[in-house]
């Protein structure tokens, strides 16, 4: 079903946004890097999953990218949660 509404949507011309989150579960551990399954059709709610993540999870960063016509990707939002002495805010 997801993937016939992205076909839809692609042949609608609608862009969509997929979100990444660089997550570190505790402070020591391993950095790994959530890429959402399915893509938003709107720049609100790919920040709004940027939200959940940060909710529930110690995300890093966190970036929104769009893909053209023909396959190019662009980087429309990106942000690092992490300060200059290294707290996560």
């Amino acid at each position: 079903m997801k993937s016939h509404l992205k076909d839809r949507l692609e042949e609608d011309n609608v862009k969509l946004y997929w979100v990444s989150l660089l997550i570190q579960d505790t402070e020591n551990s391993k950095l790994w890097v959530s890429a959402m399954s399915s893509g938003c059709t709107n720049l609100g709610e790919a920040m709004e999953t940027i939200n959940r993540g940060r909710n529930n999870y110690r995300v890093l960063s966190a970036w929104i990218d769009i893909f053209d016509e023909s396959g190019n990707k662009s980087t429309v939002f990106h942000e690092c949660y992490v300060n200059a002495i290294g707290n996560v805010e």
